[in-house]
């Protein structure tokens, strides 16, 4: 850990020869914080949550006994040496978690970790899978543990926990019942604590696991608050007030926290998960006049792992509310190692059903479809969910272990689901199911497959499929489909591909119109993740995905965050059966009074008004003409020229280029190209958002990417070309305005 990371105050240390004491660790905040160094030497760690400092962000909460300290799940823990525990003890400490680890290289989530580095020795009372109570005693490789099927803690609510050591016994207590009593060898107790050079880490495992040099997992994701530990049987110990404790109502300081990020990356008007990590949207839903739209979120940190399905709640599908996780990994035989991405539906008896990937590695094949409803239809923001039962388990002729995703949609009376997989030596595919009830499924065969040979780029393995009705763009329906699929394994081009066509009722089969599959957004890896839904307020096809971080060297330790969704698209069938899309009309509402706004344009008066219009929170519409050289616009440009994004049609080889110049990128980047159908007027809609880029062509395809730009003033726009022309079209730019994010609560 780097040493910026460290709040230090370092003691004289007058004695060689260290006495047991007691150490009372009561979390009250900054004040208390600054005292406790002057008694130990003591470290606490943390993320700064920035970019622009490196000054740790503590989590102080006022909640239980004078404050308490939210452990963030991968930055957030203390080093306390010169700490001398003794060889019998009194320990005790209350713990909210707020989600749990899932124990990875089967090492403990340490809350107490005492250890001799020194001596290879130690005691650690933490957490495994699910949030089972562990007291681990190590010497060397020899180790120790402590634990039963009682020993659980719950998440979002407060345990206390007591563990009692004497000569002869471990007890543990839990909100103030024993549910272990267990006899200890003397071995144990005398070499426990009988080395040297150790150190006391609360919240993280003193021999974690992780990757690179910060990321580290075995640690505390919740609330810890007065940690004490002292010689049994000593007679200062506090008496507990259980009953009133443990019945409050922590839930909002257990949230993960949006207001704490300091940094110009973070997207203001896509949706975005509170904290953490997260990667594509999924299972979008509307019931009871609201939009809803689940996530893969990992809540312990700004990595993948450990993935439950984060919510969000929406009137319009742009101004996006936080509800509290969906659905987590549990104990038990249904999802003990995953949830991961799936489709939602509408089923019968008006019932939201969310179905999704369901992983269990004791089984053979560790995932399968499972079913989750609301536990109450009555809230509108369905904030709570129950799981079911397993529906679906992969058929054999398909791929090991490649079994995810499911989507589900309806032709006539009769439901259908799709899930990715593949087949061995023939490639991905969708395996096909249907059902008269949403629940009880009959495999059929493949959805659809290619030609591995002719398309390798189409992969092994196909995630994500996704079937949806094309309308006409004034909302009509007609017999046409998309199908969208992401490639994966083998020689797969991991990007969103598509075909037009139709469902063969009789068959049950996907029919495309074309053998070849198309691209649907050229950013090189920044739009993927597709889900998507019928709206039946429009009959609109929708589409959601993830905007790729692409974050090279920027530290997402330091930020945070990792990823956003992409802007909600509306698809339509457009002229001899093509794909059109656009993003979502209601986007509209998030314009602010237009900066330029005009029609038929001057374009000598235009680059005049430009100097004086910045931005990187922004809409632009341009439309023009296509002529002979290059044509567009400059984005996030700085005075001097460097940094800029350029956005401009390239009459040469009929394509759109989104380029940039930036010294020190943050990642290698090559100039992406996005071909269009050729044509007189071109048309570019972009958006901009702190990071983000998005750029739609014609309705005909997109460039999603990132930008990276560090310098403050690189926000100017500049028009490219046009030297020999009059006039443009239209030149339309808006500031946007910022989601107003907050959490929702249960609401009937």
């Amino acid at each position: 850990m780097n040493i910026s990371y460290k709040i230090a105050v370092f003691l004289i240390i007058t004695s060689v020869s260290l006495q047991a004491q007691n150490i009372d660790i009561s979390f009250d905040g900054e004040n208390w914080y600054h005292e406790f160094q002057n008694k130990y030497k003591a470290h606490l760690y943390n993320a700064p949550y920035s970019l622009k400092s490196e000054t740790p962000h503590f989590l102080w909460k006022p909640i239980g006994l004078g404050g308490s300290l939210l452990f963030d799940g991968y930055s957030t823990y203390m080093e306390i040496e010169n700490v001398k525990i003794p060889n019998t003890f009194d320990i005790s400490f209350w713990i909210a978690p707020r989600a749990f680890d899932n124990a990875i290289d089967n090492k403990l989530a340490a809350i107490i970790d005492y250890a001799s580095k020194k001596d290879a020795i130690g005691f650690k009372v933490g957490l495994i899978k699910h949030g089972q109570l562990v007291v681990q005693y190590g010497m060397g490789n020899d180790v120790k543990r402590f634990m039963n099927d009682q020993l659980f803690v719950q998440k979002n609510v407060w345990n206390f926990v007591n563990v009692i050591q004497d000569s002869q016994t471990l007890r543990v207590l839990l909100n103030g019942k024993e549910l272990l009593n267990e006899p200890l060898d003397s071995l144990i107790i005398n070499k426990q604590f009988d080395g040297s050079d150790y150190v006391l880490t609360i919240g993280r495992n003193s021999d974690a696991s992780g990757f690179g040099d910060k990321f580290k997992f075995n640690m505390v994701n919740g609330i810890l608050d007065d940690i004490s530990i002292r010689p049994l049987n000593d007679s200062s110990k506090k008496k507990i007030d259980l009953d009133s404790r443990i019945e409050q109502d922590i839930t909002k300081y257990l949230r993960l926290d949006y207001t704490k990020f300091d940094d110009e990356f973070r997207p203001r008007y896509h949706a975005i998960a509170p904290a953490h990590w997260m990667n594509e949207p999924h299972a979008p839903l509307y019931y009871n006049g609201k939009y809803h739209l689940f996530y893969q979120h990992n809540p312990f940190g700004p990595y993948w792992g450990q993935i439950h399905w984060g919510h969000w709640v929406s009137d319009d599908m742009v101004n996006w509310k936080h509800a509290d996780i969906a659905l987590a990994p549990e104990k038990g035989e249904l999802d003990p190692d995953g949830i991961w991405s799936g489709s939602a539906y509408v089923g019968p008896n008006d019932t939201p059903m969310l179905f999704y990937t369901a992983g269990n590695d004791a089984k053979a094949e560790n995932q399968y479809t499972a079913i989750a409803i609301p536990e109450d239809k009555s809230d509108k923001n369905l904030i709570a969910w129950k799981k079911t039962e397993i529906i679906v388990d992969k058929p054999s002729e398909y791929l090991h272990n490649e079994f995810r995703d499911p989507f589900v949609f309806k032709i006539d009376a009769m439901y259908y689901m799709i899930v990715g997989s593949g087949i061995a030596k023939k490639g991905g595919t969708a395996v096909l199911f249907e059902s008269e009830n949403a629940k009880n499924w009959n495999y059929l065969h493949p959805f659809y497959q290619t030609d591995i040979k002719k398309y390798p780029y189409m992969g092994g393995v196909w995630e994500l499929p996704v079937f949806l009705p094309l309308p006409t763009k004034e909302g009509k329906s007609t017999n046409k489909y998309v199908f969208m699929v992401l490639p994966l394994r083998d020689a797969a081009d991991v990007e969103v591909f598509y075909w037009i066509g139709s469902f063969d009722k009789k068959n049950k089969k996907f029919i495309p119109d074309q053998e070849d599959p198309s691209l649907l957004d050229y950013g090189d890896f920044g739009f993927t993740g597709q889900s998507g839904l019928v709206d039946p307020k429009t009959n609109r096809s929708i589409i959601f995905s993830i905007a790729q971080g692409k974050f090279g060297t920027v530290d997402t330790y330091d930020m945070g965050w990792a990823h956003n969704a992409g802007l909600p698209i509306n698809l339509w069938l457009g002229k001899n059966n093509k794909l059109n899309f656009a993003p979502i009309k209601e986007l509209n509402s998030l314009r602010e009074k237009p900066i330029i706004n005009c029609d038929n344009c001057e374009i000598s008066k235009l680059k005049n008004d430009l100097k004086n219009v910045a931005g990187d929170q922004l809409e632009i519409i341009l439309e023009f003409k296509a002529g002979k050289d290059k044509q567009g616009i400059i984005v996030r440009k700085s005075k001097n020229g460097n940094p800029q994004g350029m956005i401009y049609y390239d009459p040469t080889t009929d394509s759109v280029v989104f380029d940039k110049i930036q010294d020190n990128p943050e990642r290698k980047f090559t100039a992406l190209k996005a071909p269009i159908s050729k044509q007189e007027d071109i048309k570019l809609h972009i958006f901009l958002d702190k990071s983000m880029i998005e750029i739609y062509i014609n309705d005909e395809v997109s460039i999603t990417d990132r930008i990276y730009f560090t310098d403050t003033d690189a926000k100017y726009l500049e028009l490219i070309g046009f030297e020999n022309d009059l006039k443009l079209n239209k030149f339309y730019v808006w500031p946007m305005k910022s989601i107003d994010w907050s959490y929702v609560e249960s609401s009937k």
